[in-house]
């Protein structure tokens, strides 16, 4: 069965803080959709009045149980904030913090169609948020992708949404916070939009939502173990980021250590498929295969297997600038979308 919507889950990162180390890996921990404060805490009047800046990190994850990978995904801004504050999006790494991610430069936000447009269109205009200029995020850039759509919602029924390309060299004009766009040679909108109601992101591209394996390592002089013939299963629920490493104890016994995880359990070979389970979630972190293949030769006490897993996750960064003196705006709030396949 094809990835479904509620197969798509928002994660917190592992350290959530206004500090250096804010960020990380994902963690277990649920946003749940519509909650408030689910992401972002309420801004103080002191804050308000002072402005402020700070991220907030979270993990896309397809929690598909057939492990299918989520092809072409596209993140944007579905609804920008109501209030004085914008948000704009950054992407992220599995194990980045915000040491890293102050220094980002490239930003994705949304914006307010400011002219109607019309079917056949080539040139769209459009007001941003303060700060998302030229001279701040500079949310379009060359070649970007961008969601065009009068919807109600991401998954309103009626109204328009599509995707068009902007043209691969100066394709954004600024005029202080209104920006000339100029598509793709060869594409035109298919559909007509007032500026009332239009809403225009510059889209995220990321890479397939899959899990996978990287780093793999044997460390044995006379011990094999074939991953091609027999490779790693990675789970798309249970399957984190984690460097393991394999030690034998003898022949054919080994300890299963994780990086940040330490001990997750033992297995021998001839004992069956190697599968430590993950508590979170009741599903394992991955699942080493038995037999003769894939295990082969000889191996001793001491010797090592290693290798990385990644999760089926991407990671989004979102930056939240404050302006100082914002007014209070009660119900506050960004939609944050994503759109893809499965096989």
């Amino acid at each position: 069965m094809a990835i479904q919507a509620n197969e798509i889950k928002w994660y917190k990162s592992s350290n959530v803080n206004d500090t250096a180390s804010n960020g990380g890996t994902l963690s277990a921990n649920e946003c749940m959709d519509g909650v408030k404060n689910n992401v972002w805490p309420d801004v103080s009047q002191s804050e308000r009045v002072a402005g402020s800046v700070k991220y907030r990190k979270t993990f896309i994850k397809v929690a598909n149980d057939d492990d299918l990978a989520l092809i072409n995904p596209c993140i944007f801004v579905e609804t920008a904030t109501p209030g004085d504050d914008s948000i704009v999006l950054l992407l992220g790494s599995q194990t980045d913090t915000q040491a890293q991610v102050v220094g980002y430069t490239r930003f994705y936000g949304a914006a307010a169609l400011d002219v109607d447009a019309t079917a056949g269109d080539t040139i769209l205009m459009v007001n941003v948020e303060n700060g998302n200029a030229a001279t701040g995020h500079a949310i379009f850039r060359n070649g970007d992708l961008l969601r065009i759509a009068d919807k109600t919602s991401v998954d309103a029924v009626t109204g328009n949404a599509e995707f068009v390309r902007l043209a691969s060299s100066n394709a954004v004009a600024w005029n202080g916070n209104q920006a000339t766009l100029s598509l793709e040679a060869g594409a035109a909108l298919a559909n007509s939009y007032l500026a009332a109601n239009t809403k225009v992101a510059s889209v995220i591209e990321a890479a397939d939502i899959e899990a996978s394996v990287s780093n793999w390592s044997e460390s044995s002089v006379a011990g094999s173990y074939d991953e091609v013939a027999a490779p790693l299963l990675l789970d798309h629920i249970g399957t984190v980021e984690e460097s393991w490493t394999l030690t034998f104890t003898s022949a054919s016994q080994f300890d299963c250590h994780g990086n940040n995880l330490g001990l997750v359990g033992s297995g021998a070979i001839g004992g069956g498929a190697f599968a430590p389970l993950n508590p979170d979630f009741n599903k394992p972190y991955f699942t080493l295969a038995d037999g003769s293949p894939p295990w082969g030769g000889s191996w001793a006490a001491a010797d090592t297997l290693s290798f990385t897993t990644h999760p089926a996750a991407v990671a989004i960064w979102e930056k939240r600038t404050v302006p100082a003196g914002a007014n209070s705006f009660s119900g506050n709030k960004v939609v944050v979308a994503i759109t893809g396949e499965s096989a």
